[in-house]
């Protein structure tokens, strides 16, 4: 019998949240706060998914800081996620509920959070 390794599941929902991250930028009706939403949820999904693969626990929140702190804790090279961490966390929720002082981000910076998601996904998949 072939198991899948639990974070498996993990990384394939983070795919799909890259893929709709960089829909919601469709030239015809671009929604950057989407695109930021899923970049974030891309990168949260990653993180969690590689604590899954160390058998690490951790708790189920939005705070990629958090979560960035975690999987140092099991390899120090994570210290490189920490800027994209703390830009990404703002739009766990920032995005998706009226915030005072929050401000939707513009697609340039839809664009940068695919980017840095991208940079999140590619350093967890290239851990041993």
């Amino acid at each position: 019998m072939n198991v899948r390794p639990p974070e498996l599941a993990w990384f394939e929902k983070a795919e799909k949240d890259f893929v709709m991250a960089r829909r919601a930028l469709d030239p015809e009706g671009p929604i950057p706060e989407m695109a930021c939403y899923h970049s974030q949820q891309c990168a949260e999904k990653y993180l969690k998914g590689y604590l899954v693969s160390q058998k690490m626990d951790f708790l189920y929140v939005l705070d990629l800081v958090y979560l960035t702190q975690r999987c140092k804790e099991r390899e120090q090279a994570f210290t490189e996620l920490e800027q994209a961490a703390r830009i990404l966390s703002k739009y766990g929720a920032g995005v998706r509920y009226p915030m005072e002082n929050f401000v939707d981000p513009d697609e340039e910076e839809a664009w940068e959070a695919i980017k840095l998601a991208g940079k999140v996904a590619t350093f967890v998949k290239n851990q041993p």
